[in-house]
């Protein structure tokens, strides 16, 4: 039975999604974010904005300047995003947990910036480390509902980089 057991949860363990790349986000020069990745995700920095891409997920981060809570952040998200998403309008805002802290999520219509096609995008305003972030995804239709979930695995790995 113990065998059974054992290979039960080896096989388990092998099939779970592999979130095991991790990654570190700088701010003015200095590591301000560690967060873990999906296996092969490809992260480019330029300037204040990292971007995620994997075949199932675009996520967009920024340091929120200034801002020492996620509601302190708020007031700027549109213009925060604007670089991948314009005419941000929440509809909903939310609060969850992010790494076992309050964070805010707002969903909303708005408008892709590449394009100009309409869409949805869902922010998270989450704090580590005495830093607020803003994680995006977004898309036409319901593309940014469809990436929650990965956002989302992918956030609770947040945390503060390691010396």
């Amino acid at each position: 039975m113990r065998l059974i057991a054992t290979l039960f949860i080896a096989g388990f363990a092998a099939c779970a999604p592999a979130q095991d790349t991790p990654i570190t986000v700088s701010a003015g020069g200095a590591p301000v974010l560690a967060l873990r990745v999906p296996r092969g995700a490809k992260v480019a920095t330029t300037g204040g904005h990292t971007a995620i891409q994997t075949p199932s997920l675009a996520l967009h981060l920024w340091t929120v300047a200034g801002a020492k809570t996620p509601d302190d952040a708020l007031p700027g998200v549109a213009g925060l995003i604007q670089s991948e998403f314009v005419n941000f309008k929440a509809t909903a805002t939310n609060t969850i947990t992010i790494s076992g802290a309050p964070a805010r999520q707002l969903l909303g219509p708005g408008t892709e910036a590449d394009d100009g096609d309409p869409g949805n995008a869902e922010v998270v305003l989450f704090g580590v480390g005495g830093r607020v972030f803003a994680a995006c995804v977004h898309g036409e239709l319901d593309q940014a509902a469809k990436e929650r979930a990965a956002m989302l695995a992918v956030l609770q790995t947040a945390r503060v980089p390691p010396n």
